[in-house]
């Protein structure tokens, strides 16, 4: 069974004094050769710092997948394809912002995920509605999570899990028909109310899920009351943090 090594490149809190931090997400996944990007946080030149100090190289990156729209997912979008090689993928989800998308080189091929894509051996991107409120108005966002399936169950990487965490959860176990070892991310639960949390726990544990390492937009109560449940299957993560898995 293969290793895979994740790295925090970027997220609201940090592990190491000197790399910068804020509100977003971004990560390096590498197993087998591969070298994934999963989004690139919010803030351009600390994603750019960061991975100067974590000497990520731009150019041995062989996917870059960006799991929905937002500004805090997808900082210094056309400046990281601009550096990254053109061999490298480059997949978002069907339903993608038109002014994003624009800065894409046209002769750079774009990979739109609808529903479930195997895009190397059992590695899967997976798209799914969510639902988005602002303090004006709510509106529907698509969003995709990485799956990468192993003989003792799935990893699933979750950008922000607008679609709702156990919902991408769900949608894993019935579509790949495997058990679900770590779930790695934003899990959208900052703003929930505890009884809501304690529902996505109880969903987590139905699904026997072995390891969790929340983010981002997880929010402190939430992972609080995961730290209640899980324990020592529960990691903390944070800018510059590294694990193998």
């Amino acid at each position: 069974m293969f290793s895979i090594k994740i790295t925090i490149i970027y997220d609201n809190n940090t592990f190491l004094a000197e790399l910068k931090h804020g509100w977003g997400f971004a990560c390096l996944i590498e197993f087998n050769g591969k070298k994934i990007i999963f989004d690139t946080g919010g803030d351009k030149a600390a994603f750019f710092h960061n991975i100067q100090k974590l000497d990520i190289q731009l150019d041995t990156i062989t996917d870059i997948a960006f799991s929905h729209q937002h500004w805090d997912h997808t900082a210094g979008f056309s400046d990281v394809i601009e550096h990254l090689n053109e061999r490298c993928r480059i997949h978002v989800p069907f339903k993608f912002d038109d002014k994003l998308l624009a800065q894409i080189p046209k002769n750079r091929p774009v990979n739109f995920v609808r529903d479930i894509v195997e895009i190397d051996d059992q590695v899967f991107l997976m798209t799914l509605k969510g639902k988005f409120c602002d303090l004006k108005e709510c509106s529907y966002i698509y969003e995709q999570a990485l799956v990468i399936n192993r003989p003792k169950g799935s990893l699933v990487l979750t950008g922000c899990g607008h679609p709702g965490i156990k919902n991408i959860l769900k949608a894993v176990h019935e579509k790949l028909s495997k058990n679900i070892d770590w779930v790695i991310g934003g899990f959208h639960l900052h703003r929930s109310l505890k009884r809501t949390i304690n529902s996505v726990v109880e969903d987590f544990n139905a699904l026997n899920v072995q390891h969790v390492a929340p983010c981002h937009c997880t929010g402190q109560k939430a992972v609080g009351i995961f730290k209640d449940s899980f324990i020592n299957k529960i990691h903390d993560i944070g800018t510059g943090s590294s694990f193998i898995v």
